[in-house]
């Protein structure tokens, strides 16, 4: 259940952050918390219009791969449920729709760490470290809301 709560906040935290940031050419608008903390990230970092430019460019070209994922993931979210919901489940049935999930999750992390890095390389050191500072913060947060029980 831990995996599926995670798989759901993870792929909403990346469509949020990732079409906050697409949409940002200051700070985006609207959104939930991901994106609110987002705002306020970028707005402390003092991104010029070229960067803002690059990462809008760089977050364009990675938009379709990463709605593909996110698509991926919700069906197999949803059939792990249907396997594990199901009135006489089947253990190996389960195990592999868990092992997909859990192999999405991966994906996800990879992906994530991908644009992370190609997006640090528009910053300014000085501006990395501030983006750093707020990503362990916010690390950090989730998981003394968690009981200490977040994941890297």
């Amino acid at each position: 259940m831990k995996s599926t709560r995670f798989l759901g906040a993870a792929a909403l935290a990346l469509t949020l952050t990732l079409g906050a940031i697409f949409q940002a050419s200051a700070a985006p608008q609207g959104g939930g918390r991901a994106a609110r903390g987002l705002r306020a990230a970028l707005s402390t970092l003092d991104l010029s219009q070229d960067q803002k430019d690059q990462i809008r460019a760089k977050l364009e070209t990675q938009k379709d791969a990463f709605r593909a994922m996110r698509e991926q993931m919700k069906a197999d979210h949803e059939a792990l449920q249907a396997a594990a919901s199901a009135a006489k489940p089947d253990p190996a049935t389960v195990g592999k729709a868990f092992l997909k999930v859990h192999q999405n999750r991966e994906a996800l992390k990879a992906e994530m760490k991908k644009t992370k890095d190609s997006l640090s390389t528009v910053l300014t050191p000085a501006q990395q470290a501030k983006l750093d500072g707020y990503l362990a913060a916010m690390r950090h947060g989730r998981q003394a809301r968690m009981g200490g029980r977040g994941r890297e």
